[in-house]
């Protein structure tokens, strides 16, 4: 039995840890210093990890090209390995967990619920490796999703009250 919540922590929430700016920025950070300080258990799949690469990359060119109107090697390599950094820090913060043939067979089943793949192979992975919660800003995740699924506010509030 473990002593500590088990939390899967979706692309969206890692992606406002990394990304200055966003909306739900602050209550990311909360989350995540609340969910060191309970030294709560943070799972991630490599797909998320896959799609925060992807994401925080795209953003940092997206202001390269804002500021300067172009985009240098220079800075496509920085970024990349900048991006690089993230996804290794990732691993400071939690533990990847690789998606599985019966992951895909429920994310075809969970579509009636939740159309997005993504989000249902997310979901299948908490199943499988039984989650206590998922942690998501995707209000419609929330609503339909078969796991125990909140906010980073919701998750940062959970991590306070004692055990």
């Amino acid at each position: 039995m473990r002593n500590h919540p088990l939390i899967m922590v979706d692309t969206d929430v890692w992606v406002d840890l990394y990304v200055p700016g966003r909306p739900n920025r602050e209550a990311a950070l909360a989350f995540f210093e609340q969910a060191r300080r309970c030294q709560a258990e943070l799972v991630f799949t490599l797909e998320i990890a896959r799609a925060v690469f992807r994401i925080v990359s795209h953003e940092a060119k997206r202001w390269v090209r804002q500021g300067t109107g172009e985009l240098s090697e220079e800075y496509a390599h920085a970024i990349a390995n900048h991006a690089w950094d993230f996804v290794r820090d990732m691993q400071e913060y939690g533990t990847p967990v690789g998606s599985s043939t019966p992951d895909l067979w429920m994310a075809i089943k969970l579509r009636d619920q939740h159309p997005e793949i993504e989000d249902n192979l997310i979901v299948s992975a908490c199943m499988r490796i039984g989650t206590d919660y998922l942690v998501t800003n995707d209000a419609k995740l929330i609503r339909h999703s078969p796991v125990a699924t909140v906010d980073p506010a919701m998750m940062t509030r959970l991590l306070q009250l004692p055990s």
